[in-house]
């Protein structure tokens, strides 16, 4: 009978032991007791409104390895603004390449593939579903627009996905995301407008073809235009013209303004440079070679116009760099790294001095 008592007494303190085991949280529990990342996420959720910041959202990664679903597999989802503008062609092509070589060398399992966002937020916001659907543990998302595309971004964080965004910022980029990698548009709109002061010291009167409106980098591009030229009385604002980052749209803007203002126009700023040398074509078209017409992105056409003297500048915003810091940051969450809150990629003027070092 002693026997059976004593026994039965190890077997409770066995247990209790257990417990007080589980219920700890010990550090030394076995990985494989460990429960999945989808349900720690709904155990520890906090309220949408005291969302943990991005720091805590990168310790998180870290700590999971960079398989923050538990499925056993890192995924990275690829979400772009568009597949058809030299600019943004440019970035999709040096992210492919940088996450093909991650796959093959078996950083991550998988990936899928450039998903066309077609420069349209909803189309943005759908893809964002697929992705979560996809099991994806990384999303980098290139937004369409600040406000719009911005639920994107909170149904992936939501979903306990790291967010890296790319080239424009959201609303609720600085508060959900893993990470920023861009570059700072004010400070680009600030190089154009310098520029333009700078060709024409006396002033005159200046058209500014805007990006699709609402886009970060529009309003920012904006912003260090009024800063520079917006803020000397020697120029007058004809009008921001939207013209949704056409050329077609920025050559007409030309057109109707050198009819209304005459040897009074003396510069076309413009948000990229599609629009930029387009414009300068067509002011070089027609006999006013004087008029200064700059934009962001330095792609290689603009470039060789610089190089052979019929565009007098472009503003250089180093896209493959911006997304292969986005891809950097995935590294780094997987490895254990720490991840930065943002990764700046600077501007550069290109003139007629420096553009052999960028012209491919």
């Amino acid at each position: 009978m002693m026997k059976k008592v004593i026994a039965t007494l190890m077997t409770a303190a066995m247990a209790m032991s257990l417990v007080a085991c589980g219920g700890g949280g010990s550090a030394e529990a076995p990985a494989q007791d460990a429960a999945p990342a989808q349900e720690a996420a709904a155990d520890d959720a906090a309220p949408a409104d005291d969302a943990a910041p991005a720091d805590d959202a990168a310790a998180d990664a870290s700590a999971a390895g960079g398989d923050l679903n538990g499925d056993g597999k890192i995924i990275v989802g690829y979400i772009s603004k568009n597949t058809v503008d030299v600019f943004h062609a440019q970035i999709n092509g040096a992210a492919e390449e940088k996450l093909n070589a991650l796959k093959d060398e078996g950083v991550i399992d998988d990936w899928t593939g450039i998903l066309d966002g077609n420069t349209d937020a909803a189309k943005q916001c759908d893809l964002a579903q697929d992705c979560i659907n996809y099991n994806c543990d990384y999303v980098i998302i290139l937004p369409a627009e600040s406000t719009a595309s911005d639920p994107a971004v909170t149904s992936l964080s939501e979903a306990g996905i790291g967010v890296i965004v790319v080239n424009s910022k959201t609303d609720s980029t600085d508060s959900l995301a893993l990470t920023y990698c861009g570059s700072d548009d004010v400070f680009a709109g600030e190089l154009m407008g310098q520029y333009v002061q700078e060709q024409v010291p006396d002033g005159g009167v200046y058209v500014h073809c805007q990006g699709i409106i609402g886009n970060s980098a529009q309003q920012q591009r904006g912003e260090g235009i009024m800063n520079t030229v917006g803020a000397d009385s020697n120029w007058t604002l004809a009008a921001d013209v939207p013209c949704d980052w056409d050329p077609s749209k920025a050559v007409n803007a030309v057109d109707d303004y050198l009819a209304q203002y005459g040897d009074d126009l003396k510069a076309v700023i413009c948000d990229n440079d599609d629009m930029s040398s387009a414009a300068q074509t067509e002011c070089n078209a027609k006999g006013r070679e004087d008029i200064v017409c700059i934009g962001v992105d330095g792609n290689q056409g603009p470039l060789q116009m610089v190089k052979d003297g019929a565009l007098g500048a472009t503003v250089l915003q180093d896209g493959a760099g911006q997304v292969l810091a986005g891809i950097d940051a995935v590294v780094k969450s997987v490895n254990g790294e720490t991840v930065e809150k943002e990764y700046s990629i600077p501007f550069v003027l290109v003139t007629a001095d420096n553009v052999d070092e960028y012209l491919k």
